[in-house]
Parts: structure tokens; C-alpha cells; sequence
């Protein structure tokens, strides 16, 4: 069975805790399109977190250090996807790029905004994933903080 593999994800901004994510731009100003994760098809032989630094750097024009997988999901038997997300340290604006807008979310607003329930819990399972390594981070920095004390 062939496979079709996807790498996506989205940009995070640690200090205000957002994450970016794109939208294509509407042609009629009565209709809106829904917000997507970046997102590329890939085939085999490339590694998953080379091709999503790739969509990044083509589109916004960025390249990034610090990239964090997610996880590994299967869509069905023949859709496989893997998700990261990159870190940023400076929030700034992006202007639109290939028919697409970018913005940056809250986790919080995400719930609201319009994005099919894929995407909503890709950014939820996360999200989760960022607030367990910031624990674990909080809990290593006490440990050395205790240590150094003793």
C-alpha cells in the first residue's frame, strides 16, 4: 500500500504563548477560509523535520533552530502525519505569502476560531506537549536550585 506522508505544525512564541498559524486568503469578503497548520506532503526518503523547516523557510521566509516533534498520528493505514512545532523568540507580523495570511493565537482563542477539529486537536495534543516539557524544565531548575543550596 502506497503511503502519503505529511510533516506539519505551527510557530510558537515561548514568552507570550502563542503559536501562528495561516489562512488562505478569500477572494469574496463574504467568505473565510479556515485556519491550517503549515503543512507539506513529503515522500520517503526525506526526514519529516527537514521538510517542515523547509515549509517554513519558504513560506515566512524563516529559519529555525529549535524544532520539537509532537507526535506521530495516522489519518488511516495510507495517511500518515507528523507534527512539530518550531520555536520563535521574536513575535513579529508576517506578511502574506502565497495566497496566504498569517496570524497569532492564544491557545485559548484557537478553540474559537474557525479550523476543522483536526487542526484544533493537533494544537490541543500540542499544547499539552509544551506544558509538560516547561514542567519538566521547572522541575530540573529546582532540582539544580536544591542541589547548588546543599
Amino acid at each position: 500500500m502506497h503511503k502519503t506522508l505529511y510533516a506539519s505544525g505551527f510557530l510558537f512564541h515561548i514568552p507570550s504563548q502563542q503559536i501562528l498559524l495561516q489562512q488562505k486568503q478569500s477572494i469574496s469578503p463574504v467568505t473565510t477560509t479556515s485556519w491550517v497548520l503549515f503543512e507539506k506532503q513529503y515522500s520517503k526518503d526525506k526526514k519529516p523535520e527537514d521538510v517542515f523547516k523547509g515549509v517554513l523557510s519558504k513560506i515566512l521566509n524563516l529559519d529555525v533552530n529549535s524544532l520539537n516533534k509532537i507526535y506521530s498520528y495516522n489519518i488511516n493505514p495510507a495517511k500518515i502525519y507528523s507534527l512539530f512545532y518550531a520555536t520563535i523568540d521574536e513575535l513579529k507580523e508576517f506578511a502574506p505569502s502565497q495566497g496566504y495570511i498569517f496570524r497569532w493565537f492564544s491557545f485559548k482563542e484557537v478553540l474559537k476560531i474557525r479550523a476543522n477539529e483536526q487542526t484544533k486537536h493537533d494544537i490541543v495534543v500540542g499544547q499539552r506537549v509544551i506544558d509538560a516539557l516547561e514542567r519538566d524544565n521547572d522541575a530540573n531548575l529546582q532540582k539544580r536550585i536544591e542541589e547548588a543550596i546543599v
